[in-house]
């Protein structure tokens, strides 16, 4: 019994483990993808200073993707702005001022949320009603789907044309294209009730009835030699952890570097000093604090996971190594750090 609870708290941790590894695999990109995030960006403020506005809001979305940052994201959002497209460019500087109230930068956030609400007053907006929703409806907006709950909605668009299409099964398609009216501006589409199409062919609905039962799962049965398979649990939840204790220093390292290159680029080519920057340069500096401190927790990550592997592993040998062989793992956390404890007697 001890050993089965044993079992599942290991399985426990060796699953937080695994949610925090890949919460920073999904946060984070790769050496290659800031790379070239670094290399579009570029590419997106000499095209700017070209006048090339509608050459350079794509690369600075492309670079976005590749690497978020609030420097990234205030281009993007002030390169639509120059390009009259108001309802794209108030999103992004409402997305700059959360990432900016998310790392705790109060004077960005303001300045994000200022220009937003400048931008607001200004924005052109479209509503699509629908009086009599045919089953199995579907309203797109420029290719997109529009959801059920936005239906009637005053929703802010850029300004121009816009292609509003909908489609249900057995129903003849209806398109239109709406023309906003100016700043302030509300245009409401009316979707018509959709028109019988005679030519379609109705899916057979399906047929009522009980899923089959799956087939029972073949009993587990104990390892080779008398092992009741506890042993091997633990044994591959080491290998797991240990997985994820290399993929946390792999990312510690990639994050490390990433705050390297950031600082090294702010300091050779936007700071006169360590804290005079122009605007770049403290965007660099606070993403090059931003990465060191994922640098930071993906070392914690994988040392955790390292040392929780080895100790998963040695408590596997249990019945296996000799009686008077005893191990002690103990982890230890203080104010500068953490570490793991090994005591053994052999």
């Amino acid at each position: 019994m001890t050993r089965h609870r044993g079992n599942r708290r290991a399985a426990w941790c060796i699953a937080a483990l695994l949610s925090l590894s890949a919460g920073l695999a999904r946060a984070e990109p790769s050496a290659d993808q800031a790379a070239a995030a670094e290399a579009l960006f570029r590419e997106g403020r000499e095209l700017v200073a070209q006048g090339k506005l509608a050459e350079a809001c794509p690369k600075f979305a492309a670079s976005q993707r590749l690497d978020p940052g609030y420097g990234t994201q205030w281009n993007l959002a002030d390169c639509l702005e120059r390009l009259g497209r108001t309802a794209s460019a108030w999103a992004a500087f409402r997305e700059a001022a959360d990432m900016a109230s998310r790392s705790g930068q109060a004077d960005r956030e303001a300045k994000a949320t200022r220009r937003a609400a400048d931008l607001e007053k200004r924005l052109e907006r479209l509503a699509v009603a629908v009086s009599e929703p045919a089953d199995g409806l579907v309203v797109r907006r420029n290719g997109a789907v529009l959801d059920a709950g936005a239906w009637g909605a005053p929703l802010p668009v850029d300004p121009g044309q816009h292609r509003i299409e909908a489609t249900a099964p057995g129903k003849r398609p209806f398109s239109v294209e709406a023309q906003t009216a100016g700043p302030g501006k509300v245009v409401t589409v009316a979707i018509p009730p959709l028109e019988d199409d005679p030519g379609a062919s109705a899916a057979a609905p399906p047929q009522p009835g009980v899923l089959p039962a799956p087939a029972p799962a073949a009993p587990l049965r104990p390892a080779a030699g008398g092992d009741d398979g506890g042993a091997s649990t633990r044994r591959t939840l080491a290998f797991v952890a240990g997985g994820v204790g290399v993929a946390g220093v792999v990312t510690g390292s990639i994050f490390g570097l990433i705050a390297s290159a950031r600082w090294n680029r702010a300091q050779d080519e936007h700071c006169r000093t360590e804290t005079l920057c122009d605007a770049q340069g403290v965007s660099l500096v606070d993403d090059a604090k931003s990465a060191a401190t994922l640098s930071n927790i993906g070392f914690v990550v994988g040392g955790v996971g390292l040392a929780a592997g080895v100790a998963l592993f040695v408590t596997s040998l249990g019945d296996a190594q000799p009686a008077a062989a005893r191990i002690v793992v103990t982890p230890a956390v203080g104010a500068s750090g953490g570490g793991l404890g090994i005591h053994g007697r052999f």
